[in-house]
Formats: structure tokens, C-alpha cells, sequence
């Protein structure tokens, strides 16, 4: 996934997964949030929906997400 944050971003983030919209499973940690373009790699089969889960802000604001762009890589 491609995250691109505005000036209020998360120093924390979970990114989570779920096949049917209700039972979610936690697919990637992230600890360390820099803000701008961050790439998260994550191994989540079987997915349908995706969602962010801010942890930490990195300023006294919320959260703000500018887009998301998640690529599926093809098995061979």
C-alpha cells in the first residue's frame, strides 16, 4: 500500500484487512510514521476491505490521509 499523509499524520498506524467487511486482522505495524509517501508491504490474502487504524499522532492534530493506493502482487 501507498499512503500519502497530509501535515497531520500518524507516527503509529496499524494497517488492517478483512475479507468481509466485519472481522478484521491486524496486516501490518507501523511504529516509526514519517508523514508524506509511506509504502507499507504487507502479506494479506483473501482481502476485499482495507483500513487505516491511527495508534500515535505525530502532531496535536488528528489524523489526515490525502489518498491510498493499494496494488495486489501477482503469485507465481
Amino acid at each position: 500500500m501507498v499512503l500519502r499523509w497530509q501535515d497531520a499524520y500518524a507516527a503509529g498506524y496499524r494497517v488492517q484487512t478483512s475479507a468481509d467487511g466485519r472481522t478484521w486482522r491486524t496486516a501490518a505495524t507501523v511504529r516509526d510514521g514519517r508523514g508524506g509517501r509511506e509504502a507499507v508491504r504487507m502479506d494479506a490474502r483473501d482481502t476485499r476491505f482495507v483500513r487505516v487504524q491511527g495508534d500515535k499522532r505525530a502532531t496535536r492534530f488528528g489524523y489526515s490521509l490525502w489518498s491510498v493506493e493499494a496494488y495486489a502482487v501477482a503469485e507465481r
